[in-house]
């Protein structure tokens, strides 16, 4: 029995020797491997002047394995500092590559669009690039905030117009927050400033919401920023001539209340009743002159800002029988227009979101027979009813279109 145990133990104390044995022999010293070092190191200075994705990937992975194998080794101490400085800027670069080879053809589809005017790939890639890349890329946003103005004014075509919308609104936010743009736009979308873009992107918000009845004192209120910045947009008849609309649309509603409300008078009616009437005609001729006016005020803006042109003329002729109905509602006869219509662009433009004052003149004296009624029960003469509703698109182009140099 103690001779079984005996060779037992010595059995085991032999295995352990030759374990021991073994382990030394796997546990070799990297840094004694020279052969090795200098295979790896030549692999990876051979893949390092590719630089595609393949190349740099490959050459960074070789370095990385560098770094694992010998990286504390004396001998491998040249290569392995400069893989501790190279290994970060070769990851950065590889990455950039592979952003590069992403949006590569995001890009060209883009400016393919542009230089086409396929707006549908504009608008496609654009929207691409500002989700992926919005810091790099802003200046897209002016582009897609400027299409459908262009397409509105030149071709009557509104596909774009919610599109446009979304981006020179988002636009003007990010103008107004300090974000970076490299360029306020792109090709001839491309605006001179800041300052030009803004008032270029309040311009298309407001042309465009005016084209809906329902939106356009809205409109009327982006239009007056345009009209009030140091931009071409300031001098752009059409930016008048549409805050124009707006108040001739409500001109002519008001109007026709009037007439109703005098219609309604009834010689049956007692002096309280009547004078009850009297006081709303009143009242309503009042918001109606005032009205009429701010119409006034704006379509002579855009009377003389109508370049000199054959195009200018044809703009101005078509605006006065406009003109000249709003002035017959407004002061009840035709003398004294044109010296009102050269002393308006003088004045202050008056706010469209600011609310209408009343303005009522003052009554006739009443005749010696007694016999006449207020003024303001006086039917408004039929000949002073705007019978046309001015266009909400612009007259000319040459009176509508940007300048090339926007």
């Amino acid at each position: 029995m103690k001779t079984i145990f005996r060779s037992t133990i010595a059995t085991l104390i032999f295995a352990a020797i030759i374990a021991l044995g073994s382990v030394a022999v796997f546990a070799q010293d990297p840094c004694g491997d020279a052969d090795g070092q200098t295979k790896l190191g030549d692999e990876f200075r051979a893949a390092y002047p590719n630089k595609d994705i393949p190349g740099r990937q490959k050459a960074i992975e070789l370095g990385k394995q560098f770094q694992e194998k010998y990286g504390a080794c004396p001998n491998a101490k040249e290569l392995s500092d400069y893989l501790k400085t190279a290994l970060p800027k070769m990851e950065a670069a590889l990455a950039k590559l592979r952003t590069d080879a992403e949006k590569g053809p995001i890009v060209a589809k883009f400016d393919n669009g542009l230089k086409t005017k396929n707006w549908d790939d504009v608008y496609s890639a654009g929207k691409e690039l500002l989700a992926k890349y919005p810091d790099e890329f802003r200046a897209a946003e002016l582009v897609l905030g400027s299409i459908g103005l262009d397409e509105n004014i030149n071709n009557k075509v509104t596909k774009w117009n919610a599109d446009t919308l979304r981006y020179a609104r988002m636009s003007l936010a990010d103008m107004e927050a300090g974000k970076t743009f490299k360029t306020y736009g792109v090709g001839t979308f491309a605006y001179k400033s800041k300052e030009d873009a803004v008032a270029w992107m309040n311009y298309t918000i407001g042309y465009i919401l005016s084209l809906d009845k329902p939106t356009k004192k809205e409109g009327a209120a982006y239009l007056y920023k345009a009209s009030q910045a140091a931009a071409d947009t300031k001098t752009n008849p059409v930016v008048y001539q549409t805050i124009g609309s707006y108040y001739f649309e409500d001109a002519k509603v008001l109007f026709d209340e009037v007439n109703k409300l005098i219609a309604a008078q009834d010689p049956k009616d007692t002096p309280e009743v009547a004078q009850a009437k009297i006081d709303a005609i009143k009242a309503k001729v009042g918001i109606l002159n005032g009205t009429a006016e701010r119409a006034l005020d704006a379509y002579s803006r855009a009377y003389a800002l109508a370049p000199a042109t054959p195009a200018g003329k044809a703009y101005r002729d078509s605006r006065c029988k406009t003109i000249g109905d709003l002035y017959k509602v407004r002061f009840q006869k035709a003398d004294g227009l044109d010296a009102w219509v050269k002393a308006a662009p003088a004045r202050p433009m008056p706010d469209p979101t600011t609310a209408i004052a009343p303005i009522n003149d003052p009554e006739p004296a009443p005749s010696t027979s007694g016999s006449a009624a207020p003024a303001a029960a006086a039917p408004v003469p039929a000949a002073a009813q705007p019978v046309a509703k001015p266009a909400s698109s612009a007259p000319a182009a040459t009176t509508a279109k940007k300048k090339p140099t926007r």
